[in-house]
């Protein structure tokens, strides 16, 4: 997946040295220079190729002929990004009083500069003719990607997690009423499939009445590195109201727990554990148990050999939801409502829907998708042949992507796929600091400003492939 990922970035490569080219060729002075000429191929030929990217990128994940090609192209956009900026500061030298810089100096950066240009025409013309032996077919919607609606906005989010939960969420809170006890902790693990909504059903709990009269309730996201200290502190930070407290060692934590623990009634929720090691999830459990409290735990986990590591009661299993429900999604995300055509996109739709297997995370972001899609486009994505490959989702941590995110991920404008792939630089459940990450997206010249970061950030998050902070949705 991360080659593959790698690959589909080439067209957002390429955008960004087509706008350059075309920034240059917009300002008459830089005509002044003769290399107008150089410019408007290299620009022609860009065009040429990002209307065939869409289908090369599809094809690269079967053809490693087709790999190599998008490789070279997309260090040949690179290339010019970078020639471009260079010519930039060439301009600039050339056209204002800077001390050192002489005229003999600036003729070289001409020369020189001239030189790169030819060399970049022929690659790049080179390049292009080697694709076309490819036989790539024109995307349909590549004009609809270069005069995308700038003032999109998401949908609801938080509304549609509960459709279809409800029973879920009466199950786990009649199961926690039934099984209290003192003086050991009971845990209650929820578990499923990535996407199906556990931390949804977990907040949904979290949240409800009859939880909220509990003296604490405490959220903890555990993520993929097990830390007990971790874990520990960050119980002990929620229960304490702001009073320091000493927690160097995981003695003085236990000793922490036992001053805040007797007399109380919490809700803790541990949300995504992966750690599989028995004996880690006994000292877990082991910190838990406090004389004199009686301490409700939710556990979610992709994994049931984990949940039935840790429970003291029988795990409860998140199933997929019906096809009716995943439709209910799609129609709120899609903006269903508003189209003119419902009649026939219904019964596509309907399929579309029977595809995401009952997860919800897969309809919200296929929903996502089909918002701005017309009834060709609907059938398009329904015919695809992603829905049939490969897309085994087990409890490992090596699981591949679901069919509908693969989708919404190739269906990504080439700049919001580049700065969702840019995402990856954070661990998995890190918490990103919106401004922060628009800045680094602005400084890598991925965008131009913070207004066109936002509306990223705004498409991202209703395509589910960023979530508000677990932290902050809970209340």
């Amino acid at each position: 997946m991360v080659g593959a990922v790698a690959v589909s970035l080439t067209s957002a490569v390429v955008k960004i040295a087509g706008d350059k080219l075309s920034s240059a060729l917009g300002e008459p002075a830089k005509l002044a220079w003769k290399f107008n000429k150089d410019l408007e191929e290299m620009k022609d030929t860009m065009e040429s190729v990002a209307a065939l990217l869409q289908d090369a990128e599809k094809q690269s994940g079967k053809k490693e002929s087709v790999r190599l090609w998008l490789k070279r192209l997309k260090h040949a956009a690179v290339d010019i990004s970078d020639m471009m900026d260079d010519y930039q500061d060439t301009d600039a030298h050339a056209t204002a009083e800077i001390p050192g810089i002489s005229h003999l100096t600036a003729a070289l950066e001409k020369m020189v500069l001239a030189y790169k240009m030819k060399n970049m025409r022929e690659k790049l013309k080179k390049i292009n003719e080697q694709g076309q032996k490819f036989n790539f077919t024109v995307s349909s919607s590549h004009l609809e990607q270069l005069h995308c609606d700038e003032h999109e906005t998401i949908s609801v989010v938080n509304e549609v997690e509960i459709l279809g939960r409800d029973g879920a969420k009466k199950e786990i809170t009649d199961l926690l009423s039934a099984s209290h006890t003192k003086d050991q902790a009971m845990v209650l693990p929820i578990y499923g499939l990535g996407g199906m909504g556990k931390s949804t059903l977990a907040k949904l709990v979290y949240n409800d009445t009859q939880f909220k009269k509990y003296d604490h309730r405490v959220w903890v996201y555990v993520s993929q590195k097990f830390d007990l200290m971790k874990i520990g502190r960050s119980i002990i930070s929620q229960l304490s109201t702001g009073v320091q407290q000493n927690t160097d060692t995981l003695e003085l934590v236990h000793q922490c727990m036992n001053d805040l623990f007797p007399g109380k009634k919490i809700l803790i929720v541990l949300d995504d554990i992966w750690e599989e090691n028995e004996f880690k999830l006994k000292k877990l459990k082991s910190m838990l148990d406090k004389t004199g409290s009686m301490i409700d735990v939710i556990v979610t986990t992709r994994s049931e050999g984990i949940a039935n590591k840790i429970c003291t009661i029988a795990p409860y299993k998140l199933e997929p939801l019906k096809d009716n429900i995943c439709w209910d999604i799609i129609k709120i995300y899609s903006e269903f409502k508003d189209k003119t055509n419902k009649g026939e996109l219904r019964k596509t739709g309907l399929d579309i829907a029977k595809k995401c297997g009952g997860v919800p995370l897969a309809a919200q972001a296929i929903g996502y998708v089909l918002k701005s899609k017309d009834l060709h486009e609907w059938s398009d994505l329904n015919n695809s042949d992603i829905w049939n490959e490969s897309s085994r989702v087990d409890n490992s941590q090596h699981e591949e992507v679901l069919p509908s995110l693969k989708l919404s991920y190739e269906r990504m404008l080439p700049i919001l796929r580049l700065c969702f792939s840019y995402c990856a630089i954070f661990p998995k459940g890190h918490d990103i600091n919106e401004n922060d990450l628009i800045c680094q997206w602005v400084a890598l010249d991925f965008i131009k400003n913070l207004s066109e970061g936002k509306e990223c950030i705004k498409k991202l998050l209703g395509m589910s492939f960023l979530h508000h902070s677990k932290l902050l949705s809970v209340s």
